[in-house]
């Protein structure tokens, strides 16, 4: 199974130490930074592509990257929103679409379970 991890900040790298302890999967790695959280922690060596994704390129990147799912990583602060009035909303809007224009099953990954 293909995954592909949309985000790769705090949250995302939460959920990349679960992915790597199934090792059958093929995990992709996409960030809008090329030193995001988990290269700096070592969970990763690289980020497999370093692009902004939006609901305008989901699908051409997806049909690059062929996953057969995609998680995606709320990271508000790590979108570049920081302390902007609304950017939670703005954060979620942004996320929803991506699920919305996508050909490709996706799931937001959850802050609640953040450590």
């Amino acid at each position: 199974m293909r995954v592909w991890l949309i985000g790769a900040g705090n949250i995302g790298s939460v959920a990349l130490r679960q992915l790597q302890k199934n090792t059958t999967l093929d995990i992709f790695v996409s960030d809008p930074s090329d030193q995001p959280e988990a290269v700096r922690a070592g969970l990763i060596e690289r980020v497999d592509l370093v692009e902004n994704v939006t609901p305008v390129n989901v699908n051409e990147i997806a049909r690059r990257v062929r996953p057969d799912l995609i998680l995606l990583s709320p990271g508000i602060g790590e979108q570049g929103f920081g302390a902007i009035e609304g950017s939670k909303a703005l954060s979620d809007a942004l996320n929803y679409e991506i699920i919305i224009a996508s050909a490709y099953p996706c799931l937001i990954l959850s802050l609640s379970n953040q450590s």
